[in-house]
Order: structure tokens, then C-alpha cells, then sequence
């Protein structure tokens, strides 16, 4: 955002803060580092307001859509709640934020990052690594006509977006987190600073089903949105990894490799890094998942040039245009909507978070699942992928191969084309993770990203 834009912004906001009454002020400190974007997508220097009520905006629908929601479908009924403080197009919001003094430390060089050095390749500039942010200020005001019946639930709401969820780029794989420097007085102070998430979100739920006067008990598996994660053992607990490393930059490369489709082919499957992978379900941690098709490739020590247009094709009975799929410079996960192709794009159920304590960080796996939307998209995404050594183009629909282990014609059909045989022989090593339905898929997912987590923290420890 640049300086005019910010102004005009800022004036607002301290029109709007003259009209209403302090609540809290906050010190934050940076635990993990800055990746926050400006209006060019840049790393900006300062902390947006938006970012913070946004990502709270999120993790409270998830709340509501665990313990009060009757109507699973969508995040309608929990939005009509949130937006009773929060505001929306209609109503004006109860509560303003605004971040002061934030700070800008020269910090680690983060260019070497699995997830940075791909932005650069494409970018060409340095502007676009994240930051170390030392500290910021956040006020929250309120509008002192309105009830201080959700001042709780946005006061430490926000405790944990900050500390645990966190905001920018990249918060669903450790990117922007702050633990509050001075923050008594707020019923989870102590849990925060001392890195107790299960503790926090434990008492954050009292507060809120208090509150809010609800106390459903609203499962993954019937609903289509995303629900707050549970602290008991269960697909939708949070998990807390024994995993203590001091170093953060490592502690990120982990959070990113264990969610690579290239990492679960060599550490989950035992094959190798370019043997082809259409059964790794890599969409469940998230989308877009693209990659582009290459120029050349070598055969025979030769260079050869890619011409999609003189490849072979398959795609089974899937309806589309050969034309197109011809004519896409990427593969990987698309769906396809009305016989076209469309790029789809899915927030992670999963948010892996560096949790610091002790001059060291945790890593915890915190999930926000959802069954029925993960079912529909199934039967929606497709994957694309190239056979040099065949040339051809293969593309084949997700549910198709989940389906593949409990067709009646499990052995034959190699004929249907839906996977070659190469595959077909690579997919069985994990028939867990390769066939199946989606909630069986998902939960087989979250223990695979646990163990690589593992895996790779032993690795580390090894060094």
C-alpha cells in the first residue's frame, strides 16, 4: 500500500477511533518472520490492519461453525454472527484496530527458503523476502453506545490469531507470527507466553461458548466449512510435535518440505523424485498446486524440445477439448467446471505453527477440517501431468483414482487408462494415501504430515 493510500486510511481510522473508547493496547513481538504484502505485492513494512481482522475474522466463523451453527452448508449463519461486532458492506462494525509503531529489524537472510527461492526465481528481486518485525502496537477500540458483551472474545481472539494462526503470506506454514509482549489482565495471557495451545484454545472456548451461550458439538464429517480444531485425540485435534529446533529458518524449510509432493515421494512412498505422482493427493493441503511444463527435456543425452501439440493424449472419458489441455503451460491440479479448465484454489485445512518457548520453537499441527466440500471437489479436480518417455499428456480426474481400490475391476484396469501401469505399481506402496474416500484420505493425510515432520526433525537432529 503506498504512503497516500495509507493516509487516506489512516484519517478514517482516527476519525472512527475519536468516536469510540480504548479497550486494549498490545505490544507484539516478532516470533516468526514477516511476510505481509503491499498493494504491489511486495514485503511491506508495516502491519495492516486488515490482515489481523481478517485472518480473527476467519478463525471466529470457524468457532461459531463448531459450536453454534445448525446450517453446515456454507458460512452464512456464521458470518450473520460475526458480523453483529465485526461489521460487514451493511453494518458498521463495533470494534476499530489500529497497528502503531511497528518496527523493522535487520534480521536472517531468508532467501535460501525452499518457498523464497521459487518467488525469486520469478520475481528477480529481493523485495519480495519476508522480514524480521521486531515489535507493533495494536489498539483496538470500541464503540463505547455498543455492549462490551464480545470485548472477551475479540481481545483474546485476536491473542491467538497473532501467536498461533498468523497473518500475511505464508500463515498457514509458520510465516507471521507475534506473541504479545505485555498482555495481562486477558484470561489467556499466560498460555500464550508460554506456548500452551491446546491450554489456549481450551479456555478461549469456554470464554467463548459463555458468551455466546452455545454449546454444540458440530462434527468435521457433516459439514462443508471449516470447524475450529478440538484439543482432545481426533482427526480435527491439535497435535503438538516433538520437534524442538532454536533455529527458525529451519524450522520453516521443515514446515514447507513436509507438505511437498516431492518430499512424500521420496519419504512417504520410496520412489523417486521424478517418478510420476497423479495418486499423491497433495491437493488436501492446499491449492493452487501448479507447475510449469518444462521447455526440453533429455533422452538418450539428447535435448529435446517439448511441443505438447504433437503429444499423445489421455484422458480417459473425461469431458473436455483436447485443444486445450494441449494448449495449458502448466500441470498439476485443475478443475474442470462445464468442460473447461479452471486454476481452483483451496485454503489449507491444515496450519502448521511454529510455537516459541524457552528460546525454542514447537511445531504444532492445528487443522480446521471439512468433509463435504472436500468430497465435491474431488469429483471436480483433475490432474495433468507429462509422460516424456511415452510422449504423452496424461490427464486424469482426482475421484477416479480414489475410487480405483474399491472398483470391483481393481486388477484390470490398467485398461481404463486411468492410471499406466507404472503408476499403478508406484501407488500401491501407500495404498493408504493413494486410494480410498475423502475422509479417510484426509485423516491418512494429517498422520503422514505429522510423521514427515518427524522425520525430517531427526533428520536435522542427526546433522
Amino acid at each position: 500500500m503506498n504512503e497516500k493510500i495509507y493516509s487516506d486510511v489512516y484519517k478514517k481510522v482516527d476519525k472512527l477511533i475519536k468516536e469510540k473508547s480504548l479497550l486494549i493496547s498490545i505490544n507484539f513481538k516478532g516470533i516468526t518472520p514477516w511476510w505481509g504484502g503491499n498493494y504491489e505485492g511486495r514485503t511491506s513494512d508495516k502491519v495492516n490492519e486488515t490482515e489481523i481482522l481478517g485472518r480473527l475474522r476467519w478463525f471466529l466463523r470457524t468457532v461459531y461453525n463448531r459450536f453454534c451453527v445448525s446450517d453446515l452448508t456454507s458460512y452464512k449463519e456464521a458470518e450473520s454472527k460475526v458480523s453483529m461486532y465485526l461489521g460487514n458492506t451493511k453494518n458498521k462494525s463495533i470494534y476499530t484496530f489500529k497497528v502503531k509503531n511497528t518496527k523493522i529489524k535487520n534480521g536472517l537472510d531468508y532467501s535460501k527458503l525452499q518457498r523464497i527461492k521459487l518467488i525469486e526465481s520469478k520475481q528477480k528481486s529481493k523485495d519480495y523476502e519476508p522480514k524480521d518485525l521486531e515489535e507493533f502496537t495494536l489498539q483496538i477500540y470500541r464503540n463505547p453506545n455498543k455492549s462490551n458483551k464480545y470485548d472477551e472474545i475479540i481481545s483474546n481472539g485476536v491473542l491467538i490469531t497473532l501467536a498461533f494462526l498468523g497473518i500475511g503470506k505464508g500463515a498457514n506454514r509458520g510465516f507471521g507470527r507475534f506473541y504479545p509482549k505485555d498482555c495481562k489482565g486477558l484470561s489467556i495471557c499466560d498460555e500464550v507466553n508460554k506456548g500452551d495451545v491446546k491450554g489456549v484454545f481450551n479456555k478461549f472456548y469456554e470464554i467463548f461458548k459463555k458468551v455466546e451461550n452455545c454449546n454444540k458439538s458440530n462434527q468435521w464429517v457433516d459439514s462443508a466449512v471449516p470447524l475450529a480444531p478440538l484439543v482432545k485425540e481426533g482427526a480435527d485435534s491439535i497435535t503438538e510435535i516433538n520437534c524442538v529446533i532454536g533455529n527458525i529458518r529451519q524450522i520453516l524449510d521443515i514446515i514447507q518440505g513436509s507438505v511437498l509432493k516431492s518430499y512424500l515421494k521420496v519419504n512417504s512412498y520410496n520412489i523417486n523424485i521424478r517418478d510420476p505422482g497423479p495418486f499423491i493427493h497433495t491437493w488436501i493441503y492446499g491449492l493452487p498446486r501448479h507447475s510449469k511444463v518444462p521447455e526440453s527435456y533429455k533422452k538418450d543425452g539428447n535435448k529435446i524440445k517439448v511441443d505438447q501439440s504433437k503429444m499423445n493424449l489421455e484422458k480417459d472419458e473425461l469431458p473436455i477439448e483436447d485443444e486445450q489441455v494441449k494448449e495449458l503451460k502448466l500441470m498439476g491440479y485443475f478443475e474442470l467446471i462445464d468442460k473447461k479448465l479452471k486454476e481452483p484454489r483451496r485454503q489449507s485445512m491444515f496450519v502448521i505453527s511454529p510455537v516459541f518457548f524457552n528460546n525454542s520453537y514447537k511445531i504444532y499441527v492445528i487443522p480446521f477440517l471439512s468433509l463435504k466440500d472436500n468430497e465435491e471437489e474431488a469429483k471436480r479436480l483433475v490432474h495433468k501431468g507429462i509422460h516424456f518417455n511415452k510422449n504423452t499428456i496424461h490427464l486424469v480426474g482426482v475421484q477416479d483414482i480414489l475410487n480405483m481400490k474399491t472398483n470391483s475391476n481393481f486388477n484390470p484396469y490398467f485398461k481404463n487408462k486411468i492410471l499406466i501401469d507404472q503408476e499403478v505399481n508406484l501407488a500401491k506402496r501407500k495404498d493408504n494415501l493413494s486410494f480410498g474416500n475423502p475422509k479417510d484420505l484426509i485423516e491418512s493425510y494429517k498422520n503422514e504430515l505429522i510423521s514427515n515432520i518427524n522425520k525430517q526433525c531427526l533428520q536435522y537432529y542427526k546433522q
